[in-house]
């Protein structure tokens, strides 16, 4: 018993070490840039890392981190990214950086397969719509931090 109970620690631990590792980059360490220069998400490495806005960006290689510190707001995902579908009701999720989309130059990340899904079925009326709440949100955010 002693033995599963050292095993559970050990593996614990490590999920513990990697989480707080990846936390460390926005994107769980994908390259901002790939989604829109390449349409993947690809892994970027800490080598090549940038901060803006108090957050840190991973990428694949020097030119992709040289064209992000030139125009950090093109490659940057909408939403402060959350979820777009999850925007798109009024609702603030997590996104999965494995599941997005580039609409007209613009990078839109959803928290599932099937979120994705949805805003994939009319991605012009849930970005219009998330839009519109992302516009509440910031003005109820503002409201709150002059009381």
């Amino acid at each position: 018993m002693k033995f599963v109970k050292k095993i559970a620690l050990v593996i614990l631990s490590l999920v513990s070490i990697s989480s707080f590792a990846l936390a460390d980059a926005e994107l769980d360490g994908y390259c901002p840039v790939c989604y829109i220069s390449a349409g993947k998400a690809v892994k970027g490495v800490k080598e090549f890392q940038s901060e803006h806005n108090g957050k840190s960006y991973w990428f694949v290689t020097a030119e992709a981190k040289q064209a992000f510190d030139k125009s950090p707001e093109k490659f940057l995902p909408q939403y402060n990214g959350l979820c777009t579908y999850g925007m798109s009701l009024g609702k603030e999720f997590e996104s999965d950086p494995t599941q997005f989309a580039v609409v007209e130059g613009k990078l839109y990340l959803n928290s599932s397969k099937k979120t994705h899904k949805l805003f994939n079925k009319a991605a012009t009326k849930t970005i219009s719509s998330a839009d519109a709440e992302w516009k509440k949100a910031i003005m109820k955010k503002e409201e709150m931090m002059k009381k």
